[in-house]
């Protein structure tokens, strides 16, 4: 039996989700992703089994980065509502950046891949409803947080709260393919915050 190279499959993962990001999931072939990565189509489908078992694990993975980004965000000194407005406007940072480097286009790969993917495929879909509910959750301990430190209106439920927070963020999310201005995004980071605050008026 022959024998697959040995390979990096984070460096993999990362290869393939610039491309996936670039070109989308129906536009991406197995020959761009061999391009892309340097695996032969052989040592692809033997470590992933086809197109769609990578961009599962690319999904994976970078929607771990964000929900580790809140992880980390609530073992870090501070008030959470502080921490809530770092998060968000740090997702208003990367979409300047993309702005002004032209990357803007690419929007925001879970989004991407929820308008393209969901009613075609439904273990994509299903991978991504599982990643929103984690990334629902992991904002709602934030927003607890927030609460019992008395800056969160506590009469409301948490949950609600961050579904509110995160419809907001992938607006923005879908929002930043079309380059608004800074402005545009700022504003609706103040009325998030706005919306959670104890004594907004």
């Amino acid at each position: 039996m022959a024998r697959h190279a040995e390979f990096d499959r984070d460096d993999v993962i990362h290869q393939a989700t610039s491309v996936f990001w670039e070109r989308g999931y129906a536009r991406t072939s197995v020959g761009d992703l061999v391009d892309a990565t340097g695996l032969q189509p052989g040592s692809l489908y033997a470590a992933f089994g086809n197109k769609k078992g990578l961009f599962l694990e690319v999904i994976d993975q970078y929607n771990r980065g964000f929900v580790g980004r809140i992880r980390a965000l609530r073992e870090q000194p501070g008030r959470s509502i502080d921490k809530l407005e770092a998060l968000l406007q740090q997702v208003v940072e990367d979409m300047a950046e993309g702005t002004a480097d032209g990357n803007a286009h690419r929007g925001c790969l879970t989004v991407n891949a929820l308008l393209e993917m969901s009613a075609h495929d439904d273990d994509i879909a299903a991978r991504l409803q599982g990643h929103n509910a984690r990334l629902r959750k992991a904002f709602a301990w934030l927003v607890k947080d927030a609460q019992s430190e008395g800056d969160v209106h506590d009469m409301r439920d948490a949950n609600e709260l961050a579904s509110f927070v995160l419809n907001n963020l992938w607006g923005m999310r879908v929002m930043c393919k079309s380059r608004p201005d800074r402005a545009s995004l700022d504003a609706i980071v103040e009325g998030v915050l706005n919306g959670l605050r104890r004594d907004a008026a």
